[in-house]
Formats: C-alpha cells, structure tokens, sequence
C-alpha cells in the first residue's frame, strides 16, 4: 500500500496537524523524514493514500502541510496538492 507523506516546517506544525487530525477521526502516523527528502532531522506525517486527500482537506490553512509526497517504487513524487 503506497503511502503518502506530509512534510511540515518543523515537529511543532507536525504535532499540532496530528492532534487536529485525530479529533477529526484520522489516524497519522509520525515518521522521520526520509533522507531522500530533506536532510534535516525531523518527523512528518504518513497517510495511507486513499486517506491523504481527505485529511490535507481537513487541515485548516496554518496547518497547511509545506509539501506533500507519495511513496513510489523509485523513491518519491511530490503531489501538487
């Protein structure tokens, strides 16, 4: 199952969309930020994909994600979500 990653500015963004998103019935998974992403150490949200439209919609503007990226068999592709 492709899964499908929220990248936010930094785990402050990351916590707070996860406890909004979880009052809204949806289930985040927090997961490091792949390296072949950032370099930065941080944390970020996985989504099955089906899920993952559905819950950026949810977000409210300021918790709007920076980027979004699906899991593909070669790496990743950034959504224009």
């Amino acid at each position: 199952m492709k899964k499908v990653i929220f990248l936010f500015p930094s785990i402050h963004y990351v916590l707070k969309a996860e406890k909004h998103l979880k009052k809204e019935g949806f289930e985040p998974e927090i997961i490091p930020v792949p390296k072949e992403l950032s370099s930065d150490c941080g944390m970020a949200l996985a989504f099955e994909e089906e899920k993952a439209q559905r819950a950026l919609l949810t977000l409210p503007e300021g918790l709007k994600p920076e980027k979004v990226f699906r899991r593909t068999g070669q790496g990743y592709e950034e959504l224009p979500w």
